[in-house]
């Protein structure tokens, strides 16, 4: 009975080892994102921080997967999803276009797109006259840049982050800017520009992860879970 038990128990740690072993030795999901407070942050010493970016975390040691966070230019980051050489990129915005290559998670991070102008302005941004003369701007590579080119906005400016959309605006380059929220606010916040700039909601336009296609194929059960853990990581956020 003793030999038995123990060799039970010698089973037992050879399974135990045997997966502590496969866990350790997983593909790290490989996920991308850009350099956007207060989403996803990446400091000088490499830490990385953000209500985005935590979240994801949070949900995939809830899963036990490995992941590697990379920050790559936001335009580059889908490509690179595209072409299926990342398993995923955040935080993205629901787009038909992106849908043709990846399917996105529920949310992660909430944002409203929303209209920047300058204090003095009185413009009304979804006016006929307004979309035909004015110059407007949105960051490279976002949702609201394809819906200002897509609506027939006149777009003077197209740079790779907030803080540069939103010198321009202050500089008078372009009329209004289309902007997410919390990025935008944390810009303005930085740059103690509070009172040179007011805001108009165009609509909400929550965030997540988009996966790409070839990695949710190999994986098909892993949107489901991932989904599934989001609610209470981001109650914790």
């Amino acid at each position: 009975m003793a030999d038995n038990r123990l060799t039970n128990l010698k089973v037992a740690l050879g399974i135990f080892c045997l997966a502590s072993a496969l866990k350790a030795g997983a593909v790290p999901v490989k996920l991308l994102t850009q350099q956007q407070l207060p989403y996803s942050n990446q400091q000088e010493d490499g830490r990385q921080t953000g209500i985005a970016l935590e979240a994801v975390r949070c949900v995939m040691n809830k899963l036990q997967r490995p992941v590697e966070i990379k920050f790559l230019p936001w335009k580059r980051a889908q490509n690179l999803v595209e072409l299926g050489e990342a398993d995923g990129f955040f935080s993205a915005s629901q787009s038909h276009e992106r849908d043709r290559y990846a399917t996105l998670t529920q949310m992660i991070a909430p944002q409203q797109w929303r209209w920047y102008f300058r204090r003095d302005s009185h413009a009304k941004p979804l006016s006929e006259e307004f979309r035909q003369s004015a110059m407007v701007g949105a960051y490279f590579g976002s949702n609201m840049l394809s819906w200002l080119k897509m609506s027939g906005y006149r777009i003077y400016a197209s740079p790779p982050a907030h803080d540069q959309l939103l010198k321009m605006l202050i500089a008078g380059r372009v009329e209004a800017v289309l902007a997410s929220d919390l990025a935008m606010n944390e810009s303005i916040r930085l740059t103690h520009s509070e009172r040179k700039i007011r805001s108009e909601l165009l609509e909400d336009k929550p965030l997540g992860v988009y996966f790409g296609h070839r990695f949710l194929k190999e994986e098909p059960e892993f949107l489901a879970r991932f989904n599934a853990e989001l609610p209470l990581c981001r109650s914790k956020l």
